[in-house]
């Protein structure tokens, strides 16, 4: 889904949300103490924007031991981070995003600078958004 809402909710030329529900998900930015660990996050439909101002562009969530969806629209790329572990306490969750997110930033850049890169061993080939699927 974070695909989708980076790239104004279509995916290989299938709109999966509306533009307008794709806007709608950013929301303002509006700091408030989150309940469970008390530092402040913007939360819009589920949705939170970075703790940091300016520490990672873009919203998604950030779960238990610090797993993390992430989509930024304004450049139109995104990404799912789990890692093997639960970490004890529920402040080291927003520690491991901090950590993170600029290695993952400066990689999504990267990626996108580059362009596809196949990796059929791990997956689907990759398809472009002008290609149909292969008739079965």
């Amino acid at each position: 889904m974070y695909g989708a809402i980076a790239n104004d909710g279509v995916i290989d030329g299938t709109r999966l949300l509306s533009s307008e529900l794709v806007s709608e998900l950013r929301g303002k930015p509006n700091l408030t103490p989150d309940l469970n660990l008390g530092i402040p996050f913007s939360y819009h439909h589920g949705y939170q924007s970075s703790p940091v101002p300016g520490l990672l562009p873009g919203y998604g969530h950030i779960g238990l031991g610090g797993t993390l969806g992430w989509a930024d629209p304004d450049t139109g790329s995104s990404f799912g981070y789990v890692h093997n572990r639960l970490l004890t306490l529920l402040l080291f969750d927003v520690g491991s995003f901090a950590g993170l997110a600029p290695l993952l930033s400066s990689a999504i850049s990267a990626a996108r600078r580059a362009g596809p890169l196949e990796v059929p061993h791990l997956g689907a080939p990759y398809r472009g958004a002008d290609e149909q699927e292969p008739a079965s």
